[in-house]
Order: structure tokens, then C-alpha cells, then sequence
């Protein structure tokens, strides 16, 4: 399953997107990135499903859902990568990985 991104520029932070999607679940998952910041922030679905915004997006999600396995937060639970770019309405893109469990939690 893909994840249909949607990039919204905040009307009172013209440097700052939300990067969010409709999860099957119902929830609308969503992640602020502002231009130029050096780290990623995430959203973890109640149905698993996590997206990373920003650099490194893809080593912070495995440091994420390593710390988890560590935790015993997702012990049994497999997680497919994906590395999804989204256009930023500067230009150019901001990086976007997201992380689908092979068993979704109930919502």
C-alpha cells in the first residue's frame, strides 16, 4: 500500500509544511517541517503506520523503530520502509520516509 501525501504550507508560517495523509484508519496523521530545519520529526498512526519529515528522515526512522523493538513496543511487529520525497512549495523537495507494519494494530 502507498501513502498519498498531502503538503499543506501554513498560512501564518510561510516556511513551515505539513506533510499529513488520510490513513485508512481514519486518522489524518500529520508532521510539521520547517525549511531549513536539520532533523525530522515524526507521527506514529494508532494503526502503526509512521512517517519521518525532513533530513535523515530515513536513519531517524530506523533509529525509531529500532528503540521501539528495544522498548518491546513492536515486539513481533515487522515494518516495510519506504522513501517518498514531497515537493515543497519553496522548491525542491523535503524527504519523507514512512514505515508499514506487516500486522496493523486495530483502530
Amino acid at each position: 500500500m502507498a501513502i498519498e501525501f498531502i503538503v499543506r504550507q501554513l498560512a501564518n508560517q510561510p516556511d513551515t509544511v505539513l506533510v499529513r495523509y488520510n490513513c485508512a484508519c481514519g486518522c489524518k496523521p500529520g508532521v510539521r517541517y520547517r525549511k531549513g530545519s536539520q532533523d525530522a520529526a515524526h507521527e506514529h498512526c494508532c494503526c502503526g503506520n509512521v512517517h519521518f519529515v525532513g533530513p535523515r528522515a530515513h536513519e531517524r526512522m530506523e533509529a525509531y523503530l529500532a528503540g521501539r523493538r528495544t522498548n518491546g513496543d513492536d515486539a513481533g511487529i515487522v515494518y516495510t520502509l519506504h522513501d517518498q520525497p514531497v515537493a515543497a512549495p519553496w522548491g525542491g523537495s523535503v524527504a519523507v520516509t514512512y514505515a508499514l507494519p506487516d500486522k496493523p494494530k486495530a483502530h
